[in-house]
C-alpha cells in the first residue's frame, strides 16, 4: 500500500552493539547497524520491519544524510556530503561508519561514550514512501516499510524502538481500509442473499 508521509518517522532501535576504534591516522571511527533486515521493531499496537530494499534508493540519489548525536541537528557528527558519514547495505543491514573530528568537543565526547559503553545505540529519521500492511499467523498486523527518504542517522542512548505519530497515522489508514473492504463484502454477501430468496 503506498502511503505519502509528510512527517519524520525516528526510529530507535537496540543494535546490541557499536564500536568505536582509531587507527594509524588518529582518525576516530564509530562503527555499527543502523538497521538489521529481518528485524521485528517492539509491539507498537503492531509490529515493523524494513525491507532489505528499502533503503536502496535513497542511498543512491546522493542527498546528504547527516549522522546526528541523539537527533540534535545542532550536534552534527559528520555527512555523506563530507564523506565522514558513510552508509552502505550488505546481506546483515544498513551498515555506518562515522570519522569523528576529535577537535570537536561534543562530537570527541560522543566517540568516549560510546568507547566506554554508556552510550550503543542507533536510530534513524526518515520518510516513508511506500509501505505494506500484512498478517502475522497470531492475527498481529505488520507493517513493511519498502521503500523511505533517509534524512539522518543518529547515535543514542535511549536504544528502544519507539512509535511516532506518523506510523500510527499509517496504521490507522490501513484500519480503515481493512473495515471498508470487510463493510462491501458483507453488503455483497447481503445482495447476493437478497437475489436468490
Amino acid at each position: 500500500m503506498k502511503t505519502q508521509q509528510q512527517q519524520k518517522e525516528i526510529r530507535k532501535i537496540d543494535v546490541e552493539s557499536i564500536e568505536v576504534r582509531s587507527n594509524e591516522e588518529e582518525s576516530y571511527l564509530i562503527e555499527g547497524y543502523i538497521n538489521k533486515f529481518n528485524t521485528r521493531s517492539q509491539f507498537m499496537g503492531f509490529f515493523e520491519q524494513v525491507d532489505r530494499n528499502a533503503f536502496n534508493r535513497t542511498l543512491a540519489d546522493g542527498h546528504n544524510i547527516f549522522g546526528l548525536y541523539n537527533h540534535d541537528s545542532s550536534k552534527i557528527l559528520g555527512s555523506t556530503k563530507t564523506s565522514s558519514l558513510t552508509l552502505s547495505v550488505d546481506e546483515v543491514g544498513l551498515r555506518f561508519s562515522l570519522n569523528i573530528n576529535p577537535n570537536v568537543s561534543y562530537a570527541k565526547d560522543t566517540y568516549e561514550l560510546v568507547r566506554s559503553g554508556d552510550v550503543e545505540g542507533c536510530s534513524f529519521g526518515f520518510f516513508v514512501t511506500d509501505d505494506e500492511w500484512s498478517y502475522l499467523e497470531d492475527g498481529t498486523e505488520l507493517r513493511t516499510i519498502k521503500d523511505l527518504d533517509l534524512v539522518e542517522v543518529t547515535i543514542t542512548p535511549f536504544p528502544a524502538y519507539l512509535t511516532s505519530e506518523a506510523s500510527c497515522r499509517s496504521y490507522e489508514v490501513f484500519k480503515q481500509n481493512e473495515l471498508e473492504v470487510h463493510k462491501q463484502a458483507e453488503l455483497r454477501k447481503k445482495l447476493i442473499l437478497k437475489t436468490y430468496l
